[in-house]
C-alpha cells in the first residue's frame, strides 16, 4: 500500500497572491482528526452518498467508512492550515474542508481513537 500514498508536504499548487492557496499533498496515514472533524467527514459522506448513490443506506454508514470514502487525495492549506480531504467520483473530485481546529499531524495530541 505504501507505494499508493502521497508523500508528506509536497506543494501542489503554490498561489503566487497573498489570498490564493498553497497546497501540500499529505499522506491521509499522517492525519487526524479530532471527533468534529470526523463528524464533518461523516456528514459530507452522507451528503455525498444521498447524491452520488442514492440506492447505498447513508443511514448504516460508519464513522470510519466515511473517512475512507475522503482519502483519494488529502491537502494541507498552508495560510489557513486547514485540511482538504478529496474523493473521486465519477468525473469529478469532491472535496471537505476541515478547520485547522479540527485536524493534526498524527503524534502532535496523543492517542488516536
Amino acid at each position: 500500500m505504501s507505494g499508493m500514498h502521497q508523500p508528506a508536504f509536497k506543494a501542489l499548487y503554490s498561489g503566487n497572491r497573498d489570498n490564493e492557496p498553497v497546497l501540500h499533498a499529505i499522506d491521509y496515514e499522517d492525519v487526524a482528526l479530532t471527533r468534529e472533524g470526523a463528524m464533518i467527514v461523516h456528514h459530507g459522506a452522507r451528503a455525498v452518498m444521498r447524491q452520488y448513490m442514492p440506492a447505498a443506506d447513508f443511514e448504516k454508514l460508519t464513522p470510519a467508512q466515511a473517512v475512507a470514502l475522503f482519502v483519494d487525495k488529502v491537502f494541507w492549506e498552508e495560510h489557513s492550515g486547514g485540511l482538504i480531504m478529496c474523493t473521486e467520483m465519477a468525473d469529478k473530485n469532491l472535496c471537505l474542508p476541515i478547520p485547522k481546529a479540527h485536524w493534526t499531524v498524527k503524534g502532535d495530541f496523543g492517542p488516536v481513537q
